[in-house]
């Protein structure tokens, strides 16, 4: 008897949205705030998530997943601005996808 794999049925975003967030993430690591620009990437992010049935905790993985990702943060220590900037990112994720 085989387990069930969870994470074939899982829904993800784009490749062309992953990077888009990406670009965007590490735009504001490099700048130190949040551009204008990510706000059209997360209204994207999160009506993709909304239109494939991904939950809002899922896509926050999703974005922590990028973030952590990025060269700027990985393998360094966390500053209080990138703290800062991943908690306003968290915050205006929710904030996108619970908008109508």
């Amino acid at each position: 008897m085989m387990a069930f794999d969870s994470s074939s049925s899982v829904s993800t975003l784009a490749p062309s949205t992953v990077e888009a967030l990406r670009a965007s993430l590490s735009t504001s690591v490099a700048r130190g705030n949040h551009g204008d620009d990510l706000h059209q990437v997360l209204c994207r992010a999160a009506e993709e998530a909304r239109v494939k049935g991904i939950h809002a905790e899922r896509l926050l993985v999703m974005l922590k997943d990028i973030w952590y990702g990025l060269p700027q943060v990985s393998g360094a220590r966390a500053t209080d601005t990138e703290n800062a900037l991943l908690q306003e990112l968290i915050s205006r994720c929710i904030q996108e996808y619970y908008s109508l």
